[in-house]
């Protein structure tokens, strides 16, 4: 989980005001901290302390135009770590601008894993666990089609999309909500960004870490994130839908809200090209994604 680097000492890469809440930190001490991998505007490291192994998460600010603010993400995240789905929350600071959590041990997963039916089994077991908690009654509500009308009202006119409507997209994405069947289902908290270095293999079963992307909404969109984010998955979408309590779902409802989850990625990249300079690896995956809504729509026409 981390890089094989030289490292600075603590005072040198957290700010002391964080250091001071990592449990077992006394100022001058000589501690192990190393940088983990993943995040262009997160950093994020694992400290050592005699009472224990943290992860200080340090942010600047959230890498989102629609999350303002991290309450959501740390309320749904709790709720996940009370339930033993989720690192346990040491400390969060008021400003954003840190969360220090326990450091669970395991390996991440890697692609390899999403293309096998029994990893797949494991993962849908753990998200219908996390669906089956108790939502907070208002916090985190997430209005799939509000938060897309407001990517494109941002991205019309910017100069990037000759050619490309986004309010055409919000249209067609309001069809493809009916056809999701998402208004009918209990919503759910999801993790909603289920990467594999977001899935930790621990002594005590299948962990999420990471919780920025975290909201309250239909849970067929935490499998249309598995299927839209790793294509060998797709073959196995019945074993996904089965574990994870939703095996009444139709091929066209699945189909929609992959679509819906394609689509708003897509924005996501698309905004974020406004704040950060994309990397290549960032620049492929709008393509592809740009290419999946588009093939995608005349399936659940």
């Amino acid at each position: 989980m981390a890089e094989d680097l030289p490292q600075p000492a603590a005072g040198e890469l957290i700010p002391a005001e964080a250091l001071a809440h990592v449990p077992g930190y006394r100022g001058g001490d000589a501690l192990s901290v190393r940088r983990l991998p993943g995040g262009r505007v997160n950093r994020t490291y694992s400290i050592q302390t005699p009472t224990g192994k943290y992860v200080v998460r340090l942010t600047p600010g959230t890498d989102a135009w629609l999350a303002p603010e991290r309450s959501v993400e740390l309320e749904l995240h709790g709720l996940a770590a009370g339930a033993g789905l989720a690192p346990r929350i040491v400390h969060a600071d008021p400003g954003d601008r840190w969360l220090i959590t326990e450091f669970v041990p395991g390996p991440t997963w890697t692609d390899a894993h999403f293309a096998r039916a029994d990893c797949l089994a494991r993962l849908a077991d753990t998200l219908r666990w996390l669906h089956g908690i108790e939502p907070p009654p208002r916090h985190g509500r997430f209005d799939l089609l509000e938060v897309l009308t407001r990517y494109a009202q941002r991205l019309q006119g910017t100069g990037r999309d000759a050619g490309i409507d986004p309010s055409q997209y919000v249209q067609e994405a309001a069809f493809a909500w009916q056809v999701s069947g998402g208004a009918d289902r209990p919503q759910a908290v999801l993790h909603h960004d289920l990467h594999g270095s977001n899935l930790i293999d621990a002594e005590r079963g299948l962990m999420l870490i990471d919780w920025e992307c975290a909201v309250v909404n239909d849970p067929l969109l935490d499998v249309a994130c598995v299927l839209s984010y790793f294509e060998p998955a797709r073959p196995h979408a019945d074993v996904l839908l089965r574990h994870a309590g939703l095996g009444s779902v139709t091929e066209k409802q699945l189909a929609a809200s992959v679509w819906l989850f394609d689509l708003h990625t897509w924005f996501w990249y698309r905004e974020r090209r406004m704040r950060l300079v994309p990397t290549a690896a960032e620049i492929e995956a709008e393509g592809r994604l740009a290419l999946a809504v588009e093939s995608g729509l005349a399936r659940i026409l």
